[in-house]
């Protein structure tokens, strides 16, 4: 375990915020610090595990975006796999028009590349070569799959360890930054890999969203302690600011909106033992109502999905 700074401070003179519990702990009694930064008004886990000792709380068989590599799925499992193959299109085609045109002759790179199958859709929608896609995963099996099933190119280091040569078109966090312990260090040598008219895309759980401030400590993007940092626009700016980046647009992402309302639903029925009909029915009702507060107020949007350049 660590204590952790604020990355746009370095400070650690942090307030506390709120205690939630891991979502995938049986027993429920397993609670993080999130606090929050007096200055940036960044949230972030604190204390928190350390680079070595995360990986024990990523449960390859319960971790959704890494269904692709589990066996014997849930009926629930099946459904979100269906659903997954229709949001991917949606990311593909938000990460395309973040900036100049794709082609056959693009290079991308995903930093938190999973199982690979966004790199995959990518690769198909413009005719890129495998080879023209590399992907950073530090758990094996997604990266395995990613690798034998794809034929990409998936380095299971640490991105700032082993950067890769020559800069893309693209460079994708899409729900990755918010796991990254050395966030620094990562935002500099990404923005080294962008061409001249390269674009970051990011994709981030909107900690001041509606459905955050609705939903409390049963956030399910609160996700401790495997979400390090919870941003919004203001704080990701200052954090970006800081390596010679800066925000070109930024667009809700609604898809996300309900998986959050609904996994919050889960978090408040596995607490209270309500019905999961009732919660099912809420959950639904909250989405479209936090889907229509982002249409009013990108700000309040349950995800938001940024495009990124270099100053």
């Amino acid at each position: 375990m660590e204590q952790a700074n604020c990355p746009i401070h370095n400070s650690k003179e942090a307030h506390q915020f709120l205690k939630v519990s891991d979502r995938f702990s049986r027993a429920g009694n397993d609670e993080w610090q999130l606090v929050r930064d007096p200055e940036s008004e960044l949230i972030y886990l604190s204390p928190r595990p350390d680079e070595t000792e995360i990986g024990l709380h990523y449960p390859e068989s319960e971790y959704d975006p890494h269904l692709s590599v589990k066996g014997g799925i849930i009926l629930r499992d099946k459904l979100y796999l269906s659903l997954r193959n229709l949001v991917l299109r949606k990311k593909a085609s938000l990460i395309e028009k973040s900036g100049p045109p794709l082609s056959a002759r693009s290079k991308i790179l995903e930093i938190g590349c999973s199982t690979g199958e966004l790199l995959d859709t990518l690769r198909r929608k413009k005719g890129i070569s495998a080879a023209n896609c590399v992907g950073f995963e530090k758990n094996g099996c997604p990266a395995s799959h990613a690798r034998n099933t794809f034929g990409f190119s998936v380095n299971c280091a640490d991105f700032c360890d082993c950067p890769p040569a020559g800069t893309f078109d693209r460079v994708i966090f899409w729900h990755t930054l918010e796991h990254i312990h050395r966030i620094n260090e990562t935002l500099d040598k990404a923005a080294q890999c962008l061409a001249t008219d390269g674009v970051m895309v990011i994709a981030l759980p909107n900690a001041g969203s509606r459905d955050a401030t609705l939903y409390g400590k049963h956030w399910i993007a609160w996700d401790a302690p495997r979400h390090l940092y919870h941003f919004t626009p203001e704080t990701l700016e200052k954090l970006l600011d800081k390596h010679g980046l800066e925000i070109s647009s930024m667009r809700p992402f609604i898809p996300d909106t309900f998986y959050n309302c609904l996994y919050s639903e889960e978090n408040i029925r596995q607490e209270k033992s309500g019905s999961g009909l009732k919660h099912l029915a809420r959950g639904i009702m909250r989405g479209m109502q936090s889907t229509a507060a982002g249409a009013w107020n990108t700000a309040l949007s349950s995800t938001l999905v940024y495009s990124v350049k270099t100053i």
